[in-house]
């Protein structure tokens, strides 16, 4: 009896090396976790937005935005705004995004009505709320 429970107790070289992968598996996602933990700061959240390319339809301009968050904190419910000067009159359009994670990008588009790009298009971020 002594013999067959000295066999069973040892390991062959498959239960070794699954056991050695899934123990680094483990210490590497503890790692991960503990270098983002000290290597994010708490700067709040820094928010660019950069316009694209006007599309330019009979019925509409349409201008692709891109918002890109750098802090290090998210933004919530962050709204945009695009103004411009058409035909001698002031115009925005305001673009709405839920949810922008840290170090993380979002876009979107604005329109205007017509089919005339308004001169002097500039896009600034309103406001957005802390999570």
């Amino acid at each position: 009896m002594t013999k067959n429970s000295d066999t069973s107790a040892k390991k062959n070289a498959l239960e070794w090396t699954i056991f050695s992968l899934s123990l680094l598996l483990v210490l590497g996602v503890i790692a991960s976790l503990i270098w983002q933990a000290l290597s994010t700061g708490d700067q709040p959240a820094r928010l660019v937005v950069t316009m694209g390319k006007p599309l330019v339809t009979r019925e509409q301009v349409r201008i692709p935005l891109k918002v890109a968050n750098l802090g290090d904190e998210a933004a919530n419910t962050v709204e945009v705004e695009v103004g411009g000067e058409l035909d001698g009159e002031k115009i925005t359009s305001t673009l709405g995004l839920e949810y922008v994670p840290h170090r993380a990008e979002r876009a979107g588009w604005v329109s205007f009505p017509g089919n005339k790009l308004p001169s002097g298009l500039s896009a600034r971020v309103v406001g957005y709320e802390q999570p």
